[in-house]
């Protein structure tokens, strides 16, 4: 069966960048696409118009969507993939919304885009991404508005003393299977982490199937504030052990 990738969509760059986003990785992987846009607002079903208000509503969303993945990316200079596409709408709270509709249609991925705000925990995910985080337990891909796809050559895999990381390496381990890119697993601990648990966790979840088909490494490092940490390592290598 081939692999389902969500996209929300509000008609922002940051949801047109992780539609681009989107395409390309669903060429790269073999996936279909759906966007779904979450529709907002309150209508009164005392109007007598209640219900020409709402086709109206979805009408106009629908072709808008369309426009949005057809005639848009041409009008900005983008090639897209002849990838099978679907649209959706949904009325509802947009973080619950999205998670809900992925969890019903069992999605493989969820590709959403995110924006740089003032604090650490924006700029990493923003409100909507945070819900979406914390709601479901589809993988998601966040892509800043700024990021242009290309297949991952390194990958960093981060896990804290309180995660549960056993699913999640499961479908890591899936998805890497399309890229093939090194991945390094770090350990982060608000005091000097010790190494060995989790390599022997580690070890244990990826050669409990199968010889793994990507080089990896393992490392600790010491930080009080995961995002932060995580970014740090990417950018600098700080507190190896």
């Amino acid at each position: 069966m081939k692999p389902k990738i969500l996209i929300p969509v509000d008609f922002t760059k940051t949801s047109f960048s992780a539609f681009i986003y989107g395409n390309q990785l669903a060429k790269h992987i073999g996936a279909d696409i759906t966007l779904i846009h979450i529709l907002q607002g309150s209508f009164s079903t005392a109007d007598t118009y209640f219900i020409d208000t709402l086709e109206n509503t979805e009408k106009l969303a629908k072709k808008r969507l369309e426009y949005f993945t057809k005639e848009y990316p041409k009008e900005m200079g983008y090639t897209m993939h002849p990838v099978s596409t679907k649209y959706e709408l949904r009325y509802g709270i947009p973080g619950f919304t999205v998670t809900d509709f992925a969890a019903d249609n069992s999605f493989d991925y969820i590709v959403a885009g995110t924006r740089d705000n003032h604090n650490i925990i924006e700029r990493v995910l923003g409100n909507t991404s945070k819900i979406m985080a914390k709601t479901t337990k589809t993988p998601i891909i966040f892509v800043h508005e700024n990021t242009r796809f290309r297949a991952p050559e390194k990958i960093v895999f981060a896990i804290d003393n309180q995660s549960d990381f056993d699913e999640c390496l499961e479908h890591y381990v899936e998805f890497n299977k399309h890229f093939h890119a090194k991945t390094t697993f770090i350990h982060i601990s608000k005091e000097k982490p010790t190494l060995e648990h989790t390599k022997s966790a580690i070890l244990k979840e990826i050669f409990d199937n199968k010889y793994p088909e990507f080089s990896f490494d393992i490392k600790s490092i010491q930080g009080s504030e995961i995002a932060q940490s995580i970014i740090d390592f990417s950018i600098f290598e700080k507190q190896i052990y």
